[in-house]
C-alpha cells in the first residue's frame, strides 16, 4: 500500500511539474502581438527598428518616433511563411490619417532582421531593410 501511495504522489508531482513548466513556457506565437508592446519588451524588436529608420531622410514623423512615442493605431500582428522561415508581420498607420500615412513591417521570428515599407501620401513610399523578392510580396499583402 506504502509503495502505491508513493507512485500516486510522484504521478501527481509529475503533472503537475509539467503543468507549471507549460504554463511558464514564452509565447513563441507570431500572431496576435501588437508593435508598440512588441517594441517596449523586445531589445532585438526594438533594435531592429531603430537601425531602420534612424537618420533616413523622408520618413514621417510617426514612423521616426516608432519606438520612443508609440502614437499610431497598430493592428495584431500576424505569422506569415517567407522563404520557408517563420516572419512576424505587423500593421500600422498614423493615428486619424490611416488612409494616408501607414507601414508594414516584417521581422524574423528572433526579431534580429526586419524590413519595412513605408506609404505616405506626401512622401511616397519606401521600403527599408533591403528587402528579398519574397519579402517584398509579403509587403505588399
Amino acid at each position: 500500500m506504502r509503495v502505491g501511495s508513493r507512485l500516486i504522489t510522484v504521478a501527481l508531482f509529475t503533472a503537475f511539474h509539467s503543468f507549471v513548466a507549460s504554463a511558464q513556457a514564452p509565447d513563441t506565437s507570431l500572431s496576435g502581438n501588437f508593435l508598440p508592446k512588441v517594441l517596449e519588451t523586445s531589445a532585438a524588436h526594438r533594435d531592429s527598428v531603430v537601425a531602420l529608420v534612424k537618420g533616413k531622410p523622408g520618413l514621417p514623423f510617426w514612423v521616426r518616433a516608432l519606438v520612443r512615442q508609440p502614437r499610431y493605431v497598430a493592428l495584431a500582428s500576424e505569422e506569415v511563411e517567407i522563404s520557408g522561415e517563420r516572419r512576424q508581420r505587423f500593421r500600422a498607420c498614423e493615428a486619424q490619417h490611416c488612409d494616408a500615412s501607414w507601414l508594414v513591417a516584417i521581422f524574423s521570428a528572433d526579431g534580429k532582421h526586419a524590413v519595412l515599407k513605408v506609404s505616405d501620401a506626401k512622401l511616397g513610399v519606401k521600403f527599408f531593410g533591403n528587402p528579398t523578392a519574397d519579402e517584398l510580396v509579403a509587403l505588399a499583402d
